[in-house]
């Protein structure tokens, strides 16, 4: 589900904008390549073009938008370079820090991972594979531990960000979701047992299948 503009506000209004416009390219409700008009998007959210620009370049910073002369912004394409190096940046940091973020974890953060992964695999049995790359991105995360490893957070939140069109393009194949919500379950179990080396192992299991499946698909879908 995409974020609402805020009434009142609590947020700037490119923040609110940044947020919703996010929400839409990872959710694949703006394609890979498709363009982003300014004018267009303050028509639809009756706003004036100058918090719709500053939306789009915080967008480009984070990598999901891109910027061309005489075209303007466009959401940016998939790619299998990219996605080899989000998986290989997400396997040289994630597996480690889940690891310590088990050692770290109390009651109440053992409870948050759970009902992360619940929210998860509810989401992906019911199909709603628009909702899985955010909650796939909230799951990995509660793992981490942002409020313990915040540094470690935030470069991975940021690698998970990019990752999440990709996840929806992962699980689209039939048996995927399936595949996916028992990995998450093994991954859990492990870490709030923690079992430090076989939670290691299984995040990297983890990664490194996604990372295949995509990589086949993204050579296919190439002209």
């Amino acid at each position: 589900m995409e974020p609402a503009l805020a009434k009142p506000l609590v947020r700037t209004m490119s923040a609110q904008l940044t947020a919703l416009v996010r929400a839409r390219i990872v959710s694949g409700a703006y394609a890979p390549g498709s363009a982003l008009l300014q004018d267009a998007l303050a028509a639809e959210f009756g706003v004036s073009k100058i918090p719709v620009r500053e939306a789009l370049l915080q967008l480009r910073g984070e990598g999901l938008v891109e910027v061309f002369a005489h075209r303007g912004f466009q959401v940016r394409a998939l790619s299998g370079a990219e996605a080899q190096e989000i998986f290989r940046l997400r396997l040289a940091l994630e597996p480690g820090a889940i690891a310590h973020g088990a050692a770290l974890a109390d009651e109440a953060e053992r409870s948050a991972a759970e009902a992360a992964c619940r929210e998860l695999r509810e989401a992906l049995a019911a199909g709603r594979l628009e909702e899985a790359g955010d909650l796939n991105r909230a799951f990995h995360l509660s793992l981490v531990l942002p409020a313990r490893q915040p540094l470690t957070a935030e470069v991975l939140d940021r690698l998970l960000t990019l990752a999440q069109r990709y996840v929806r393009l992962h699980l689209q194949p039939r048996g995927r979701a399936s595949r996916a919500g028992r990995e998450h379950e093994a991954l859990l179990a492990a870490w709030l047992r923690g079992e430090s080396h076989r939670l290691t192992e299984l995040a990297r299991a983890h990664i490194e299948s996604t990372h295949a499946d995509l990589a086949r698909a993204l050579a296919l879908a190439a002209p």
